[in-house]
């Protein structure tokens, strides 16, 4: 870490974010430590606060009168805050594809914006020309001060909670569970813990570049998926820069990866709402998504210390808000859409052992166990889901078509 003259420390008051024990999602699971780091709380509302203090600090120190940033959003957002502060210049170079929310934070900050590619990939590239001869705020392959900022979660992971078995953290390029795994290992090399917990590094199914290479397949082009859309534009990056450094450290770890359904993102956006009362931004609900899937794997034990780091807050996504908020406020056939959509989600997850509809309710919450009932009894009519009785107990299980149609529905929901 460098030395910075207090003079020079720039802060919004980030850190220190709560890492609070589940409400309900917890019990409803069986997993009686189950907690979620909420990053949302941050001035900018994002783990990227801790980056932006520390290398706008950092540029002060060094009394740089302008800031370059390549980001897809929340870097972004929250360097634009700290320079604005400072009365520093900023410019912010951003792909096509970025949250409404996090571009608007940006043009609030006074940041200047540049578009430039369809990815972040292509962003980063771009910054690092010659004519951008100023101090360098993005990756930290370029600017290692982002690692050491974004390492000081997993202090306060430790200092509230002690040492965790699991963390599970979003991932797209790989730099935040890098960083999580730096500060774990200094606190293991100091003797304060004994071993680093488990790291899961989640992606969506859209774009897993890491969790391919990690199972050895092939990644899809993104070229070839012009016509869907991941929600977890946060963690879209199609060549990782510390993909191999990701793959490392959880396997040294003991932990695995995951590539998580887009069918599953607005639900578990809405499943945190309803029962933590957080507001996550799509990227941030794939580690929610990653809990119900490995514990249907059976990867945990009931009093495992698990932790699932929200990076952000849904605010930065409108569309999810309005997709969510559709569900209290549409009536005929969206809102039907999408709690066939929660049904669907909820049978896939348990395709070998199946599900019954008295447990669906209790997933799902908010609707009658004859309503649930009747979506069921209209899924089977469609051939989207079969049953199979066990005793007195029917079990249902989601068909090929019921798969195929799942992602259709998900698509639609962003439309209503």
């Amino acid at each position: 870490m460098p030395k910075i003259d207090k003079k020079f420390l720039v802060t919004l008051g980030e850190g220190g974010t709560p890492c609070k024990a589940s409400e309900r999602i917890g019990e409803t699971l069986e997993l009686n430590v189950l907690s979620f780091k909420n990053e949302t709380i941050n001035p900018t509302n994002s783990f990227k606060d801790r980056v932006g203090a520390l290398l706008i600090s950092h540029a002060r120190s060094w009394e740089y009168q302008r800031v370059v940033c390549a980001s897809n959003g929340n870097q972004g957002a929250s360097i634009a805050a700290y320079a604005s502060l400072e009365g520093i210049e900023c410019l912010n170079i951003i792909p096509n594809e970025i949250d409404t929310g996090k571009r608007a934070q940006m043009i609030a900050y006074n940041s200047e914006i540049e578009i430039w590619g369809d990815l972040v990939d292509d962003t980063i590239i771009h910054a690092l020309e010659p004519k951008y001869n100023i101090y360098y705020q993005s990756t930290p392959e370029y600017n290692p001060l982002t690692i050491e900022a974004q390492k000081t979660i997993a202090f306060e992971i430790y200092l509230q909670k002690g040492p965790p078995d699991w963390v599970l953290i979003p991932m797209g390029s790989g730099e935040l569970l890098v960083s999580l795994w730096k500060g774990f290992n200094e606190l293991k090399e100091s003797d304060i813990i004994e071993q680093i917990p488990k790291l899961v590094g989640v992606q969506s199914e859209f774009s897993s570049p890491i969790v391919n290479d990690f199972f050895g397949k092939k990644q899809e082009k993104l070229a070839k998926q012009k016509n869907s859309k991941s929600h977890a534009l946060g963690v879209l990056v199609k060549e990782p820069l510390y993909k191999e450094l990701a793959i490392r450290f959880v396997k040294e770890s003991k932990g695995t990866v995951i590539a998580i359904p887009e069918s599953m993102i607005l639900n578990s956006i809405d499943e945190l709402i309803r029962n933590e009362g957080i507001f996550a931004e799509p990227s941030s609900a794939l580690t929610l998504a990653a809990v119900h899937i490995l514990n249907k794997e059976e990867k945990f034990d009931s009093d495992d210390k698990i932790i699932c780091l929200i990076t952000g807050s849904g605010l930065k996504a409108p569309y999810v808000f309005e997709a969510i908020s559709s569900q209290t406020k549409t009536t005929g056939k969206g809102s039907i859409i999408i709690t066939k959509l929660k049904i669907l989600s909820q049978i896939s997850l348990t395709s070998i052992k199946g599900i019954s509809g008295t447990k669906i309710q209790e997933l799902i919450g908010n609707i009658s166990l004859a309503a649930i009932y009747q979506h069921l009894k209209k899924l089977e009519e469609n051939s989207l889901i079969s049953r199979k009785k066990e005793g007195k107990i029917v079990l249902y299980f989601i068909t090929n078509k019921g798969k195929k149609v799942l992602d259709a529905l998900d698509i639609l929901i962003t439309l209503l």
